[in-house]
């Protein structure tokens, strides 16, 4: 695993999701990064593992992410599904900022 900066602090308000696509060495990525109104980032492949619909298209709420395309419930923090129809969970990263960036173990 290596560092990774997918945006900076102040492109994501407190309680918002926002998507980022990053180059990496394997390629672009698609993320989307939560800023939790209780100031911690969360950051996560920017898809349902459902539905394959994009999550930054989803409302967060404390440390959750409801897709809005079936209304699956994921925890940010582990990436577990809470309800259904989604079963599996989706991809989480270890999220930090140092500075003014938002930086990812990848």
């Amino acid at each position: 695993m290596s560092d990774l900066v997918v945006c900076a602090i102040g492109d994501v308000a407190p309680g918002e999701v926002e998507a980022f696509t990053v180059e990496t060495e394997h390629g672009p990525h698609a993320f989307a990064v939560v800023h939790s109104a209780s100031d911690h980032w969360f950051t996560m492949d920017n898809r349902c593992s459902h539905g394959r619909f994009k999550l930054s298209e989803g409302f967060v709420e404390d440390e959750t992410i409801e897709c809005t395309r079936h209304g699956s419930v994921f925890d940010l923090l582990t990436g577990e599904s809470l309800n259904p129809p989604a079963s599996s969970p989706i991809t989480t990263y270890p999220t930090r900022t140092e500075g003014d960036a938002v930086v990812i173990d990848f």
